[in-house]
């Protein structure tokens, strides 16, 4: 199994009310593959989201930086055997995404500011070098679990995606990743995330779902909006 993950993608977002979600899925069903994860329903994305000492990485969203990043740990299903230690770069709508598997008791150790873990993964990883060097310098450490459930489709053209993000919800006070009795706190109840992925262009049958359901395109983070006692305290 590859231990080494790269994509590099433009990603547009749309925060959609239900209704409108679960008709444009009724599309996506006709048009995409859905994804192996979800063949007979929505699967659970849990991520631990770390940052710096001194929040930069919540506080670059917030201001509107272009070119900003976010390190994650990040499990499906619960599944700790493919847990992964991602980061996530953002220039403007274009994602890139560095990503390698870890093993539970490394990411548990990394959760408690064990950076040099990390070193592990020298020889396999590149990935594992620039997280060190991340995490050790801005001392970053657990700021919040996010929850959701998804739905996933996918196309063999440009590395499409579609993806419907259900339930967000985050946990402040927990911040183990593989807890199975996490108590999270609502985020979104009524909406949904939609996100369209894909390297090159975007399918003109995308676009053409896009146009007929009038959606304006957002600049959202579940991060940042999971992330609610931080902002009301100190903003």
């Amino acid at each position: 199994m590859d231990r080494e993950f790269y994509s590099l993608r433009k990603e547009i977002k749309y925060v959609i009310p239900y209704g409108k979600a679960l008709a444009i899925k009724e599309q996506m069903e006709k048009l995409m593959e859905r994804d192996d994860y979800c063949r007979e329903g929505a699967y659970l994305v849990s991520s631990l989201y770390f940052d710096s000492v001194n929040n930069i990485d919540f506080s670059e969203k917030l201001s509107g930086v272009k070119d900003r990043k976010k390190v994650r740990l990040r499990i499906y299903n619960g599944d700790a055997s493919l847990c992964k230690l991602e980061i996530k770069q953002k220039n403007n709508d274009r994602q890139q995404k560095l990503s390698f598997l870890i093993a539970e008791t490394d990411a548990r150790a990394l959760s408690q500011g064990e950076y040099r873990v990390l070193k592990n993964y020298f020889d396999t990883s590149k990935t594992s070098l620039k997280a060190y060097g991340i995490m050790v310098q801005g001392q970053y450490r657990p700021a919040v679990q996010i929850a959701y459930d998804r739905i996933a489709y996918k196309y063999p053209m440009y590395d499409t995606r579609v993806t419907f993000d259900m339930n967000v919800r985050s946990a402040e006070s927990n911040m183990d990743l593989f807890s199975p009795s996490v108590s999270y706190t609502p985020v979104m109840r009524d909406n949904v995330v939609l996100e369209i992925k894909y390297s090159g262009k975007m399918m003109g049958f995308l676009s053409a779902v896009l146009a007929r359901f009038h959606l304006t395109q957002e600049s959202y983070s579940k991060y940042c909006a999971g992330r609610r006692v931080h902002y009301d305290f100190n903003y």
